[in-house]
């Protein structure tokens, strides 16, 4: 379902073809791929990756636009080592200086802004290692200038029921805000399951 198609759904469902809706509808639809990611943040395209190379001496790295960090690797001898997540406090305690330099083990999540999510690594790395952040993060959502989506061509159903759910708290429609709600829980529901089958694997599960 493209930009244009959800636009016109919206209008056709809801029977409303007001300037007010007009003005809001681009809102509306922020709202709705917002909850989607909320609700289903596993969706592979939701799934994104930073790579860089560590700086001497410099333990906090900042990862654009992530909202969630799955996890980070270094790269040493051609060897991808996966660090641990601690707490910001565990990693202070387990490495006190910052100054002392090594081969980073573990990392915390330090702070969130705008600018994207701080990670900070311990020990403080020594060596100008390539590392790896995988992260989680909205895809770029549908508008006039993004006509197509993942969401949008591989979850139709939720997003149409996601979207009229927020038109009908928007209109304040009492009448249809519940049976969208309802719908948009049974889509993702559905969809849950469809992923769930997705990332298991036959061999393993014996399906």
């Amino acid at each position: 379902m493209n930009y244009s198609t959800l636009v016109t759904n919206i209008k056709n469902f809801m029977e409303d073809d007001s300037t007010e809706l007009d003005a809001s509808i681009n809102e509306i639809i922020n709202q709705a791929e917002d909850m989607i990611f909320q609700r289903l943040p596993s969706l592979p395209c939701f799934r994104a990756s930073e790579t860089g190379t560590l700086v001497v001496g410099t333990s906090d790295y900042v990862i654009p636009t992530a909202r969630m960090i799955r996890q980070v690797s270094v790269t040493s001898s051609n060897n991808v080592i996966y660090l641990d997540h601690r707490i910001d406090s565990y990693l202070r305690d387990y490495w006190p200086n910052a100054a002392t330099t090594a081969t980073p083990e573990i990392y915390s999540t330090k702070t969130a802004a705008p600018a994207g999510i701080t990670i900070t690594l311990a020990p403080t790395p020594s060596a100008t290692l390539s590392y790896q952040a995988d992260y989680i993060a909205p895809e770029t959502g549908l508008s006039s200038s993004n006509a197509t989506s993942w969401v949008g061509n591989n979850a139709e159903a939720v997003l149409l029921a996601a979207a009229l759910y927020e038109t009908s708290a928007f209109l304040k429609a009492s009448e249809t805000l519940s049976l969208y709600k309802a719908q948009f829980d049974e889509a993702i529901a559905l969809f849950q399951q469809e992923m769930g089958r997705n990332y298991s694997a036959e061999y393993n599960g014996g399906i």
